[in-house]
This record gives structure tokens, C-alpha cells and sequence, in this order.
């Protein structure tokens, strides 16, 4: 089966652009074709064009590709704008396309009996009217070359009709969003100016604790001057004053934890305790650095996460999914050091082969060197954006 979408705003665009877009089959075509319609933009369409490679009547399937106008073009010719292949999977802008114009995604994956390829325009289609051809090239069971092909007409004037109608309510939806953002923005503006003034009165409370501590010195190094030259008397009052700098440096330990764990609650998401170790997950996702994440994560106490078993990690994912924070969740875990072997950044041990995904690491896309957490381990990119996580003892 092979479908083209093309996507345009709001579900009314569905029931109008079904009645305007016209469908060609190829005669003699080697496929079954259907033609499923979503919505996104009109001026900036998205072309879907899928292929199940079990209801097609070729032997092998090489290709798939999408032909059409490019979008700033005034001609209806149809050129092969991006393709994908068995050879070659990651999906290819053609004829002078580049990503300053469109965006290409897809698969090609006949084990599986699905391939896929997608192309999203950045810039606007120029022509009322426009033709797009979805074409899957292969060969038959005699070894010949053959080809079939869905091929679809967009009418773009009645798009820009559709847009019209859902121009004010996009725009009261626009609206409620800045609302939305200025009313978070002023509750985490006063949030914080609470805190500061909170640590504030704790830094006040440690120089005023400083301050009494080093009167009480001065008071015990007074009597010094009329220490009689005895090994005991002397031998008491360094005793004395040992003591009393000891509590002077655990009260300073104290406070500075207490200071530290503050600006924690700015960065981190904080885990109940698990086998007498505490986790926590960096709030804001941003490009990982994996001795860079480490080094924050000992700079509050702990060191990027290492999971021992599978009861571990299966307390590290549910804390995960509690915090409500998605994307990329990065480990210690890497084979930065010997490809193919995989180590913790902090202890340099060994990861358990039991916690990755059946099949993982597989090193799909070359260059995946860091692991994260999909409910198991995969393997993943060092240079992609996400949140980490720390543990302490």
C-alpha cells in the first residue's frame, strides 16, 4: 500500500481538501495505492508517502521517491524531489534541494514490510495548482525492472480558503498561550525572589554564628598570657580550642550543605532514597557533555548514574516518569574509550548486559557512544539534546 498526505491546519481541512485533491492511478500500476489526508499547513505542505511492502506484487522493492514542483517554482513539471533506497536508508533531497528549503525524514525497511519517506516545505508553494507523485521501483520475480506510482493534485487557492477560516481562532489561541506564559513567568519570578531572600537570612545567621565563635576564641586565647608553663595546662587549653574550632567548622559544613542543597532545588529533580542512594535529574535539557554533566553532578554531591541491576534501573525510570520531563534521559554509561565497550564515566565498571534493549547497543547510526534510558538502555548519540542523571551515596 502506498499513501501521500498532505497536511493542512484544523479538522475542517481534512473534509475539504478530500474534496478537491483529484486521484490518478497509473495504468497497469504494481501497486495497491490508497491516499490518507491530515492537516498541518497549507502554504508549507508536508507530502507522507509510505509503502507496505506486503501488499505489493513486486519481487523486491529498491526505492521509494516523491516527484513534484519544488515550491518556489511557477512550472508544473514534476522533478524527483527526495528519495530513499534498500542501499542507501537515510533519506536524500534531490535536484538542488537543500535543508534551507525543506526538511526530508523516512525509513526504508522491507523486513519489517514498512518503508516511509517525508518531505516538509519551509518555504511557500507558488502554483494554484500542483501535481505530487509517489513512485516504488523494483523488479519482478523474472528479474525485470518495474514501477508503480500514486500520483495526487493540490489545489492551493482552496487551502488558503480553509486558512482563512481559522485564522481568529489560531489567533484567541495564540493569545491564551502569552497568558499563560506572562502569569508563569511572574509566579517563578516571585518563587525565586522568596528563595534569595530566604538564603539571605541564612548567610546573615552564618556571620552572625562566625562572629560569636571568633569572640570566644579571642576569649580563651586571653588566659594564654597566664598559662603557667605546664605540659597539662597547655596540653587542656590546645584541647579547648581544638573543640572549639571543630564546632565552628561543622556548623560552617552545615550551612554551606544547606546553601548548596538550595541551588540544587534550581537545577535538579530530586528522587526518594533506593538502597541508601539518592538520585537526581538535571531540570533543563540541553546538548550532553558527558564530563561536563559528571563534573556538575560531583560539584552537588554525586556522579552521573550507574546502574548495577535491573531492580535499580527500574526505579531510576519510574522517578524519571514522575518528573513529567521527556526527551533524551543520558546515564554514565559510553564506549568513548574502546568502541563497542561499554563503561561508566565515573568507576570505569563494566555495564550489566542485562539492561539494554533487546538488539542494543547496535551502533545504528555510527558515532552512538552514550546511552539513555528507554525503559532499558539504548545506545544514542553523545552530541543530541536531553537531561542527565546524577546519584549519590
Amino acid at each position: 500500500m502506498i499513501s501521500i498526505q498532505v497536511y493542512s491546519p484544523g479538522s475542517l481541512a481534512l473534509v475539504i481538501l478530500m474534496a478537491f485533491i483529484c486521484r490518478e492511478e497509473a495504468t497497469g500500476q504494481a501497486l495497491q495505492l490508497t491516499m490518507d489526508l491530515s492537516s498541518r499547513s497549507s502554504l508549507y505542505p508536508s507530502l507522507n508517502c509510505s509503502l507496505d511492502h506486503s501488499l505489493i506484487s513486486m519481487d523486491t522493492v529498491a526505492s521509494l521517491s516523491i516527484s513534484g514542483p519544488r515550491p518556489y517554482s511557477k512550472k508544473g513539471d514534476l522533478e524527483v524531489l527526495a528519495s530513499i533506497s534498500k542501499w542507501d536508508t537515510t533519506p536524500t533531497l534531490l535536484n538542488g534541494l537543500d535543508d534551507n528549503i525543506a526538511d526530508v525524514t523516512g525509513f526504508f525497511s522491507s523486513e519489517n514490510n514498512k518503508s516511509e519517506l517525508v518531505v516538509s516545505w519551509k518555504l511557500p508553494i507558488q502554483r494554484l495548482s500542483q501535481d505530487y507523485k509517489c513512485s516504488a521501483h523494483g523488479t519482478d520475480v523474472e528479474g525485470e525492472t518495474i514501477a508503480s506510482y500514486e500520483k495526487i493534485t493540490v489545489d492551493t487557492q482552496e487551502l488558503l480558503s480553509v486558512n482563512a477560516c481559522n485564522e481568529d481562532k489560531l489567533d484567541l489561541l495564540l493569545s491564551r498561550i502569552d497568558d499563560l506564559i506572562t502569569n508563569s513567568s511572574s509566579k517563578v519570578e516571585e518563587n525565586f525572589k522568596t528563595q534569595t531572600t530566604n538564603m539571605d537570612r541564612r548567610l546573615q545567621n552564618v556571620e552572625s554564628l562566625l562572629k560569636k565563635q571568633g569572640e570566644s576564641i579571642e576569649k580563651n586565647l586571653q588566659p594564654m598570657g597566664n598559662l603557667q608553663q605546664t605540659g597539662t595546662d597547655t596540653n587542656s587549653f590546645l584541647l579547648d580550642l581544638q573543640k572549639s574550632v571543630t564546632r565552628l567548622q561543622q556548623t560552617l559544613d552545615l550551612q554551606a550543605f544547606a546553601i548548596k542543597r538550595l541551588e540544587a532545588h534550581f537545577t535538579f529533580d530530586f528522587s526518594e532514597s533506593f538502597r541508601g542512594k539518592n538520585y537526581f535529574m538535571s531540570k533543563t535539557a540541553a546538548t550532553f557533555n558527558i564530563a561536563r554533566a559528571d563534573a556538575t553532578c560531583v560539584a552537588y554531591g554525586g556522579y552521573l548514574v550507574e546502574l548495577d541491576d535491573m531492580e535499580e534501573l527500574k526505579f531510576v525510570s519510574s522517578f524519571v516518569r514522575q518528573t513529567g520531563r521527556g526527551g533524551h534521559i543520558f546515564t554514565g554509561a559510553n564506549d568513548l574509550a574502546q568502541e563497542g565497550i561499554f563503561v561508566y564515566y565515573h568507576s570505569k565498571k563494566p555495564v550489566p548486559t542485562t539492561l539494554w534493549i533487546p538488539g542494543e547497543p547496535n551502533n545504528d547510526r555510527s558515532g552512538e557512544d552514550c546511552v539513555h534510558i528507554q525503559d532499558r538502555l539504548n545506545d544514542t548519540p553523545c552530541g543530541q539534546k536531553g537531561r542527565y542523571v546524577c546519584e549519590s551515596q
